[in-house]
């Protein structure tokens, strides 16, 4: 074959193989993933008598004519043949609006795409916030009871029981994420163990101002098994911030007469008929004397968005005190001073006790095993100890990585709370240097049991309440304290230590 004859047979072969690659390569390049879809945005649920707006232009088409139809499943009704429609629900119900999108090209082939959009309509919209301590069943019969009678009952409530903080947090980020739920609303309800609902509510709304102006003419319902009185008291900082018409505290009974009532007024007139205990707190009961100070400071930290439990673990630093106090003037135990246990308590208290033990113990551990093989180097007390840190601060960060892979969630402040108990590991170790392992384990041991003890006290949910809605009562640890300061007694342990010298003393007499 000669060369010339050799070129032709190849440009051939290219002529015919180019072609295809190039068309596979376009095909590939222009291929639509999807060459039409429907999209429909609208509310999800809306008042009787309200005019509803659906909107599909977030739909996408490739075609050159574009066709829109709106209807109604139930009744196949259309509603509207263009990018949006307009429909006025005169009851009641679910309500499943239908869009199908049809596409005609150049070639005259029709495609389309169809979606659908649940709507309910309500004659009354309740809002329930719940922490777990209220059984879903329960929310979930007084839902389907609800629809009954025209009334949506819309739940904010976290899965998973978590402490008094995570519970917060966890009902903020739901009122966060369905920021919207709280609007035309005709009661806002907080049904719950404490005032966990209560403060989200108020983070909540201090985050949106869109919502706080709806807030002036709502009103709220606090369900309750503890003291109207404490709560009313402790619901003053929420009432300052949220300014609504009204806060009703009452019973987990009054959710029956709350779901056919039309206002306030006619929820009292029928919590009076039933007989249920019942406080509001309102323009006129809501009152705030000048000599109530810490009362005035704790509303403005509440009502300016200081968590809860911030300010519980504030007012209770004195009464853990006051508690160490106790046990080191009156009982003997061996403690590391008073300020060291008392914040072992607070982080206890804070991370949870059998968490902030395993912190505390795997601290110990750690930082006896980094002093032990420093133990060769000869280094001057100051950089030992800042290595010390450093190693402890690494290995925390592991473990705070293997909490988290094991599920575990921690706080913003967790770090702060670590770092607290880290400083524990410097205490333990100069007092084995001082005088032993034996005073060591003995003031670690002594330490522990005593910052449990405080927080079994400190966690009792009456005790934080009454705090938190008279903080004047605070001033009452320095009361103790002087009589503490005075005592002359022995104490309990020194009884026991010389039982025998006790014994002797008795028989010579």
């Amino acid at each position: 074959m000669t060369r010339t004859s050799l070129l032709l047979s190849v440009s051939i072969a290219l002529a015919f193989v180019c072609p295809s690659l190039a068309a596979a390569d376009d095909s590939d390049a222009f291929l639509p993933v999807d060459r039409i879809t429907a999209v429909i945005s609208a509310p999800d649920d809306i008042g009787v008598g309200k005019t509803i707006i659906l909107d599909a232009s977030a739909s996408h088409s490739t075609g050159e004519r574009t066709q829109y139809t709106w209807s109604i499943d139930e009744t196949k009704q259309v509603i509207g043949r263009n990018v949006e429609a307009i429909f006025t629900p005169e009851k009641p119900g679910v309500f499943t609006f239908r869009l199908t999108v049809k596409s005609t090209d150049l070639s005259g082939q029709i495609e389309q795409a169809s979606t659908t959009h649940s709507v309910t309509v309500f004659r009354r919209k309740i809002v329930v916030i719940a922490d777990t301590s209220v059984p879903q069943a329960t929310l979930e019969a007084y839902a389907e009871s609800g629809m009954e009678q025209g009334v949506l009952l819309k739940r904010i409530q976290p899965q998973e029981s978590t402490s008094a903080i995570a519970t917060e947090d966890a009902i903020f980020a739901l009122l966060t994420e369905q920021k919207q739920v709280l609007l035309n609303a005709s009661l806002i309800v907080i049904w719950g163990d404490g005032i966990s609902g209560v403060q989200a509510l108020m983070r909540a709304v201090h985050a949106n101002p869109d919502t706080a102006a709806s807030m002036h003419n709502q009103t709220i319902v606090l369900i309750t098994e503890r003291n109207l009185n404490i709560l009313a008291r402790s619901t003053r900082g929420a009432y300052s911030l949220l300014l609504p018409k009204e806060i009703i505290i009452t019973r987990k009974e009054a959710m029956t007469p709350l779901m056919t009532v039309a206002s306030s007024d006619e929820l009292k007139q029928a919590l009076q008929e039933r007989g249920l205990e019942t406080l509001s707190v309102n323009a006129s009961t809501f009152r705030i004397r000048p000599w109530d100070i810490l009362s005035i400071l704790v509303n403005y930290l509440l009502s300016h968005g200081v968590s809860v439990q911030t300010v519980i673990l504030l007012l209770m630093l004195p009464v853990i005190a006051t508690i160490f106090s106790f046990l080191k003037q009156v009982i003997g135990i061996t403690t590391f001073g008073l300020y060291t246990p008392s914040i072992v308590a607070l982080s206890f208290l804070a991370l949870g006790w059998w968490i902030g033990f395993l912190f505390l113990l795997f601290i110990l551990l750690i930082g006896y095993g980094a002093r032990s093989f420093m133990s060769r180097w000869r280094l001057l007390y100051i950089p030992k100890v800042a290595i010390i840190l450093v190693v402890v601060s690494l290995s925390l960060l592991v473990l705070v990585a293997l909490g988290t892979w094991l599920g575990l969630t921690f706080s913003r402040d967790t770090v702060f709370i670590l770092l607290i108990l880290s400083t524990q590991a410097e205490n333990f170790l100069n007092l084995k240097t001082e005088e032993g392992w034996i005073s060591a384990i003995l003031g670690i041991t002594e330490t522990v049991c005593g910052a449990l003890l405080c927080v079994l006290i400190v966690q009792w949910q009456f005790l934080q309440s009454i705090i938190l809605a008279y903080p004047e009562l605070i001033l009452l640890t320095i009361v103790a304290n002087i009589v503490l300061g005075r005592w002359t007694g022995l104490r309990l342990v020194e009884y026991m230590r010389f039982r025998e010298v006790f014994k002797h003393l008795a028989e010579e007499e």
